[in-house]
């Protein structure tokens, strides 16, 4: 129990080590890698029959998606702001849906938009 106590609070550091030092686009990068791995995790969970990991990873891939959805400036980002915003919409609505029918296919589909989002935003970054 130490071991596991002690290892948690390690990755705090980590991840707030990493976090402070990073710029606004970095960290958005940051969100869509775990995004993605969560999604990867998720389908492996699913091959594997382990349903609570299944529902653990889809519900934060989720969460995540819906937070890049939230810090987007609206008012200021126009035309792009909107289109993200639905495709964050769109993207939170499949993955409920995806995670509701523990659909493999639509899990790796769902990996690949993130996957191609998060290229995208690494261009313009």
């Amino acid at each position: 129990m130490y071991r596991k106590s002690a290892l948690a609070s390690y990755s705090d550091i980590d991840v707030e080590t990493k976090t402070e030092s990073q710029s606004p686009a970095q960290l958005v990068l940051m969100l869509f890698d775990k995004a993605c791995v969560l999604l990867r995790q998720a389908n492996e969970n699913l091959a594997h029959e382990e349903v609570e990991a299944f529902d653990k990873a889809t519900t934060h891939a989720m969460q995540i998606v819906i937070a890049l959805r939230g810090v987007l400036d609206m008012e200021q980002g126009g035309e792009v702001a909107q289109s993200l915003y639905d495709t964050y919409t769109s993207i939170a609505a499949s993955l409920f849906k995806a995670k509701s029918e523990k659909d493999a296919d639509a899990i790796v589909k769902l990996y690949t938009a993130m996957s191609e989002l998060r290229e995208a935003w690494q261009t313009v970054s």
